[in-house]
């Protein structure tokens, strides 16, 4: 499987690997979409021995997802998923060697499923490796983080995210803008050109929105918080045209670094207000437009 960046890391796990001094337990921490999972996932494969085995040595638990009205939410990961993987870990290894678990999204474990787990990771069997994947460490127990050996997973270098754009495509330079140091946000521009032209059409929006009067400004409120799933996917995309423009990069739109900066906290402040709370989508967006 293909690994974009995090040499340093591979080259710890490999080193553990060969000294038969594999930790009972990882915490793979870091932003998402930078790969912690595919490494997680090519440690276990390497551990585990038998491909054959995967199925029944390598147990992989992530949140489920619920869809309400054209939202998708991601589901905290309950007790019964912690219990049922206790159950399964009283098994014997089909392979006679490790049994890997990989917690994807491990900050969604709520309460009682990390008090729960505690019992792993305080009782740890030698032949059973814990991986946890998490974007927020702050998150978890810091009794489950005290027992993990913590990797941290950074932004790949554009040299790295090159590598896998195809020589001679006519959009690498906008690729490599857009996945902002995130091989998974490459690959999926890469294998979905509306992903690319969904992108500049946001630019070309967002572009617009200071030589806009006010009504314009709330019509467009209007219409953009019918759908919050999509908004969100908007707001963030905003995000990496201001940081990206503070860092002297940009697409076409340029924002003075003050200008800029206000703005990052804006909508920053008005992703956090719509995702937890239940206030006017609507009136969140239009006092954000007001800033431009």
């Amino acid at each position: 499987m293909e690994i974009i960046g995090h040499q340093k890391i591979i080259n710890l796990l490999d080193r553990a690997i060969a000294k038969d001094a594999v930790s009972h337990a990882y915490l793979f921490s870091g932003p998402e979409s930078v790969g912690k999972f595919t490494v997680a996932l090519d440690f276990a494969e390497r551990l585990i021995g038998n491909i054959d085995s995967i199925s029944s040595d390598l147990i992989s638990i992530k949140p489920e997802i619920e869809e309400n009205k054209g939202v998708i939410k991601k589901l905290d990961i309950k007790i019964e998923a912690i219990r049922n993987l206790l159950h399964k870990l009283s098994l014997t290894s089909v392979g006679g060697r490790y049994k890997v678990v990989i917690i994807d999204d491990a900050d969604r474990l709520n309460r009682t499923a990390q008090n729960a787990l505690l019992k792993t990771l305080e009782e740890p069997n030698a032949k059973v490796v814990l991986i946890l994947v998490c974007q927020d460490e702050r998150k978890l127990l810091p009794t489950i983080i005290s027992r993990c050996q913590k990797m941290r997973f950074g932004l790949v270098k554009e040299a790295e995210i090159e590598k896998i754009v195809p020589n001679g495509a006519i959009n690498k330079k906008e690729v490599i803008f857009w996945s902002v140091g995130r091989p998974g946000i490459a690959m999926s521009i890469l294998n979905n050109p509306t992903e690319l032209g969904w992108r500049q059409d946001t630019l070309q929006e967002f572009g617009g929105l200071f030589s806009k009067n006010v009504s314009e400004k709330f019509a467009l409120a209007e219409i953009w918080s019918k759908d919050r799933r999509e908004l969100h996917k908007r707001l963030k995309l905003w995000l990496i045209i201001l940081r990206e423009s503070m860092l002297g990069k940009n697409m076409g739109v340029k924002v003075l670094p003050g200008a800029a900066l206000v703005l990052i906290e804006a909508i920053a402040e008005s992703v956090k207000t719509i995702k937890e709370t239940n206030s006017n989508t609507r009136l969140i967006l239009e006092n954000l437009l007001l800033k431009f």
